[in-house]
């Protein structure tokens, strides 16, 4: 299998909503250049923009990846969502970020602060992971990179001007809550594995940047959920909330 056909593979799967069954070791990306490469190859055969972008990373300081949502998949809260659409919904509560105006590549590397500086909003967002993979999650990485990173669709909350909150607000350990029809979701111990997700963005830059991406100031960046995910089997009405960035709400149908 080329990478060609991982990529009409992985299109079809969308637009047909039928699960890959296989994939064989020969098809699998040899490196993560690849799977970034199919990534926007589906973007582009599934005929939509880039609406938003999941980053994340296991640890802070740790290796960071991420991948482009298309517009389509992108719903503003409060969000009513038919669960048949996806193979399978896990949920995730996160901090999202939206950047104040364009940020083109260029040859030297963003720093910090000039990236801090770019961010223009901060908003509560819930991601729906999903896979087009039958056998996920015993899947290889960089098949799940290539697939998205595993994502289905991503609800975003009312947007705040990041500026005049940045200081005020807690990035690490914020107070929040996560329940599915009235049950919460929230672990004993919640919080972003990356830390500050905001060290995320400097990475996401410099990444779109050696990609020869643009990034759009419309663009939501989610960026590592503060609960893990959990798994949602029929309907409900589901409920986020991290104090000081807002709510965010799914009815799942």
């Amino acid at each position: 299998m080329t990478r060609d056909d991982l990529v009409q593979r992985l299109v079809t799967a969308r637009r047909h909503h039928h699960l890959i069954e296989t994939l064989p070791p020969e098809s699998l990306p040899p490196d993560a250049a690849t799977a970034y490469a199919i990534q926007q190859a589906v973007i582009a055969g599934l005929g939509t923009a880039t609406g938003a972008w999941k980053i994340g990373a296991r640890s802070p300081g740790g290796a960071a990846s991420g991948a482009p949502i298309p517009a389509t998949l992108v719903h503003a809260s409060p969000a009513r969502i038919e669960r048949q659409h996806f193979f399978r919904v896990l949920v995730e509560l996160e901090i999202a970020f939206r950047f104040a105006e364009p940020v083109a590549p260029r040859p030297d590397a963003y720093a910090r602060d000039e990236v801090l500086a770019l961010v223009g909003q901060v908003l509560p967002a819930i991601e729906i992971v999903d896979s087009r993979y039958a056998e996920w999650p015993n899947i290889a990485p960089l098949a799940q990179l290539a697939d998205a990173q595993n994502n289905g669709a991503l609800v975003t909350g009312h947007a705040q001007p990041y500026g005049t909150l940045a200081r005020a607000l807690d990035f690490v350990a914020p107070e929040l809550e996560l329940s599915f029809d009235g049950v919460s979701l929230v672990p004993e111990a919640p919080g972003n594995p990356a830390g500050d997700p905001r060290e995320l963005l400097v990475w996401f830059v410099n990444h779109c940047a050696a990609m020869g991406i643009t990034i759009e100031p419309e663009w939501t960046i989610t960026t590592g959920s503060y609960v893990g995910a959990h798994r949602i089997e029929g309907p409900g009405l589901l409920r986020g909330h991290i104090d000081g960035f807002g709510e965010v709400e799914i009815e799942f149908v």
